[in-house]
């Protein structure tokens, strides 16, 4: 689900690109048993999904948006 935005986060940059990670994350939760109280619980499940899943498209993403990590970047 990352990698068709990565060209948009680095269009958007850091504030709203970090507004559409939220919205993806959010939405892989859902389409994944609906896990948003786990990832409420625990915001660096998304990295060491990524790091597992893909993590050239986590790399490219935390640079694109200037993040540390993908969990720094979630607002929920």
């Amino acid at each position: 689900m990352l990698r068709p935005e990565l060209s948009n986060f680095r269009i958007q940059g850091g504030t709203l690109g970090r507004i559409g990670l939220n919205a993806l994350v959010h939405e892989w939760a859902l389409r994944n048993g609906g896990i948003n109280s786990q990832v409420l619980a625990d915001k660096a499940i998304i990295d060491r999904t990524t790091i597992k899943a893909c993590p050239d498209v986590r790399q490219q993403t935390i640079e694109a948006l200037g993040l540390s990590d993908l969990a720094s970047g979630l607002a929920f």
